[in-house]
């Protein structure tokens, strides 16, 4: 009896072990299958912002050279609001198959930054696919502002007296941030004067309302072209074509304080690998590409790419910075 129930047990245990086996096979075999035929259906790109600006361009751009690589359509959806979080939100919680993908920009780092109550976790319901571009800040002021150039702006600011106000796109955003950053590891007197958009700060400092404004390289490149605006320092490696004649950081005695904003692909948790693995190289195939390239540098743009591991951890690694800054200024979340 005793070898018979011996017996019996062993059969089960196969048994069971069968099925996990035929069940695990089952669960891997449709990801294997995605990531083969991957897409044969149109892929979907939600950029957190309005449509119009330099991002939603760039995606779109971008989405049009992925269509002829990759022969399915790649089609922008505008998921504005909440501080772009709306649109994390609805890429995090969406079907990880690899046909919702988000362009997640500088605010993705700084919204983790703030240790806000988010509707999705950062980086556990998200992973990288690809660093896309990057955008540099440029200092600028207006021309009837009493410094000239930037070492003149340093000076001023690092004297005692009345600090000096800047405008900025808003409270939080990544030219505050910036600023703040600037401000503490520099000792400047500086004072935040925040916006509901870039383009009222934009107004405002060309308007002689205020001297100093933080701001993206577009669209105050454009005013600086246009002689409404000196444009004192970009904080980027290398100087942009936009302005040829404007010092980057290093070439002012800043060298270390680049503040250029990562922006680049998300999906959702759970992608399969190998399906991250055929975008990555699809989308670096187009960023290998020097005409891409001219046409988002026009936008401002500086395109990158890389591993997914690779944006992934610069992610983060800003998400630390902003954090430090954040911290030592007590910024409130701007939400």
């Amino acid at each position: 009896m005793r070898t018979f129930l011996r017996r019996a047990d062993v059969a089960m245990k196969l048994n069971r072990r069968r099925l996990l086996g035929a069940a695990t096979a089952f669960s891997i075999a449709p990801s294997l299958v995605r990531a083969a035929d991957f897409p044969d259906h149109p892929v979907h790109i939600v950029v957190p912002y309005a449509p119009g600006g330099s991002t939603d361009t760039g995606a779109r751009l971008l989405g049009a050279r992925l269509e002829k690589i990759l022969g399915q359509p790649f089609i922008v959806d505008n998921k504005a609001g909440g501080g772009t979080i709306i649109g994390t939100e609805a890429v995090a919680k969406s079907r990880p198959d690899g046909y919702t993908l988000l362009l997640a920009t500088g605010a993705l780092s700084a919204n983790a930054a703030f240790d806000m109550k988010l509707p999705y976790d950062t980086y556990r319901d998200l992973v990288p696919v690809v660093h896309f571009f990057q955008v540099p800040m440029l200092v600028a002021a207006a021309n009837d502002a009493p410094f000239k150039s930037m070492a003149e702006l340093l000076t001023m600011a690092r004297a005692q007296g009345t600090p000096i106000p800047y405008a900025s796109a808003s409270g939080g955003s990544m030219q505050h941030l910036w600023a703040e950053y600037l401000k503490q590891r520099l000792g400047l007197h500086i004072e935040h004067v925040g916006y509901k958009g870039s383009s009222e700060a934009l107004r405002d400092v060309v308007a002689g309302q205020l001297p100093l404004l933080f701001d993206l390289l577009m669209p105050t490149a454009t005013a600086v072209q246009a002689g409404k605006l000196r444009g004192l320092v970009l904080a980027a490696p290398k100087r942009s074509d936009l302005l040829p004649d404007v010092p980057v950081v290093s070439e002012v005695g800043l060298a270390g304080y680049e503040g250029t904003i990562p922006n680049g692909f998300m999906a959702p948790a759970g992608t399969p690998p190998d399906v991250i693995q055929k975008l990555n190289t699809a989308m670096n195939e187009v960023f290998a590409d020097k005409d891409f390239v001219h046409r988002l540098a026009v936008l401002g743009l500086t395109v990158t790419g890389g591993t997914p591991d690779a944006f992934g951890t610069l992610m983060k690694a800003e998400t630390a910075k902003w954090r430090t800054v954040i911290q030592d200024a007590h910024i409130p979340p701007p939400l």
